[in-house]
């Protein structure tokens, strides 16, 4: 029995919980139109949904050689809170904190997309000091290319879940990150 696209679209989707980095994804390779990957202008802001907006950023990716530096483009309210700065036009290991190993987590999730030039899902949990239930992150990286082979930007949704979150200082109180899930959204 052959695989109908939409069945392809439900199994790609279904592996996403949260229901606005589904949209989000969703809303990406419909962008792609047959093609290996999405340029940013494609995509517009005004297509996508206004709840999703906060979860959001746009990073622009600077290749030295074969290793990339993400520099923030666009940061929606739930990045720019939780670190307690803007970070918009500067390098994420430049702004965010080498505690418990977040930085390069970060870095190498976007290096992985960027490298493979595939879209990506994951899931982490961080522990917070003084917290006993630690704060669940859901995340969507998804790859956007102006000549279709080389990843120049990163698409990226990011959701944070915790029954006391408090936005305003969350990276600051992580003392601990455990990977729940890593995997890409094209297989």
């Amino acid at each position: 029995m052959a695989v109908r696209d939409t069945d392809q679209q439900v199994d790609r989707t279904a592996r996403i919980p949260d229901s606005r980095l589904r949209r989000l994804y969703e809303y990406w390779h419909a962008k792609k139109r047959g093609r290996a990957l999405p340029a940013r202008s494609d995509i517009d802001p005004a297509e996508i949904p206004g709840a999703i907006w906060p979860h959001i950023m746009l990073l622009d990716i600077l290749w030295e050689g074969a290793v990339p530096r993400f520099r923030y483009r666009r940061v929606g309210d739930v990045f720019w809170r939780a670190l307690r700065q803007e970070p918009t036009g500067r390098f994420i290991d430049d702004v965010l904190p080498e505690t418990a190993g977040y930085r390069d987590y970060v870095v190498g999730i976007y290096t992985e997309m960027a490298s493979r030039r595939r879209p990506m899902y994951t899931e982490n949990i961080f522990m917070l000091d003084g917290q006993v239930v630690p704060m669940l992150t859901r995340r969507v990286s998804l790859p956007l290319s102006r000549d279709g082979e080389t990843v120049d930007m990163v698409l990226a949704g990011h959701v944070f879940e915790h029954a006391k979150f408090d936005r305003e200082h969350a990276l600051s109180l992580v003392t601990g990150l455990s990977e729940i899930t890593r995997r890409f959204l094209d297989d």
